[in-house]
């Protein structure tokens, strides 16, 4: 509108020098008006000048095709994944130093972190433990290098040392519930991972992501392992939670109410392992004098259970 054009305006003006087809200099400047009273004639001005020179050119440089004898077709594995080479308790000990010293914000210090997860991959759990007592120290900011590195190791001897770290209370919260997160990303768990944290379940002091993590582990196992309801690990932690069933899912008070929806979750989130306790699952489902939260929780554990399982039979029959 008229009045918006008195309030604001701009203007562009460019000179430029071309010779045989190259521009050798431009020149702008730039004017930007506002006026908040066109009648009483105030306002601010502003002028912007810029200029752009050509200083000299450059001859074409051609592509050497000798460049290309390094190059090849690789996957998109990191190299380190696919090396494989001897691996010292004092090699990772020092870099671990040099983690603490290096500043937390460089390209250096991430490529030592990356080293350093793949480097634990070649320890043993007895080096392991022998370097967590070298190197559990904290560096500025109370920074510790091992504990961040050990949820991305995903062995079995770094996962071993994680259930050790947490039923001695040698870390902090925050970092046990990042501890039990990282077990669902574990692409080859196995059994004996599945055995060293299975007796985490039974303390009272279990938390959520402790379920539901040992149990994403054993549901990622049972998917690349037929039959792995034999396999004595998978029945230990089935076994455990059964027991929290009760037989029934009789609920004692609010508090056991709680436990009872973590426990049916947990076994859904089991998966394939599930199987060995729909009878059970059944009957939480089955009673009517059950909170409707359990016998909802019960129904939904069955989500996993394969086809092989006669489910139809198991659930109760609605009238």
């Amino acid at each position: 509108s008229q009045s918006e054009q008195q309030i604001l305006s701009s203007q562009l003006e460019c000179v430029q020098s071309i010779r045989n087809g190259v521009l050798e200099e431009a020149k702008c400047t730039e004017s930007e008006r506002a006026t908040l009273f066109p009648q009483r004639g105030s306002g601010a001005e502003t002028q912007t000048r810029s200029a752009l020179q050509l200083l000299h050119v450059e001859a074409e440089t051609l592509h050497n095709k000798g460049d290309s004898e390094d190059l090849y077709v690789t996957n998109i594995l990191y190299e380190r994944e696919v090396t494989k080479r001897e691996v010292t308790k004092t090699e990772v000990t020092e870099l671990v130093w040099k983690l603490c010293l290096a500043h937390s914000a460089s390209y250096e210090t991430a490529d030592l972190f990356m080293t350093l997860v793949f480097e634990l991959r070649h320890l043993s759990l007895e080096v392991l433990r022998a370097l967590w007592q070298r190197s559990s120290f904290k560096c500025r900011d109370n920074w510790q290098p091992l504990i961040d590195a050990l949820p991305s190791c995903a062995t079995e001897a770094c996962v071993v040392l994680m259930k050790d770290l947490i039923a001695s209370g040698e870390v902090e919260e925050d970092k046990v519930e990042y501890f039990f997160w990282s077990f669902t990303f574990i692409p080859n768990p196995t059994s004996g991972m599945i055995e060293s944290l299975a007796p985490l379940l039974k303390s009272p002091r279990a938390s959520k992501s402790c379920f539901l993590g040992v149990t994403a582990l054993v549901h990622r196992f049972c998917s690349a392992h037929s039959s792995c309801d034999v396999v004595p690990a998978v029945q230990n932690v089935m076994r455990t939670l059964g027991k929290f069933l009760g037989g029934n899912c009789t609920v004692q008070d609010s508090e056991h109410l709680s436990k009872l929806q973590l426990v049916l979750k947990a076994i859904g989130n089991a998966g394939l392992a599930a199987a060995s306790l729909a009878p059970a699952l059944s009957s939480c489902a089955a009673l009517r004098s059950h909170p409707v939260e359990i016998r909802l929780a019960a129904v939904q554990a069955f989500r996993r259970v394969p086809c092989s399982v006669r489910v139809s039979d198991l659930l109760p029959r609605v009238t």
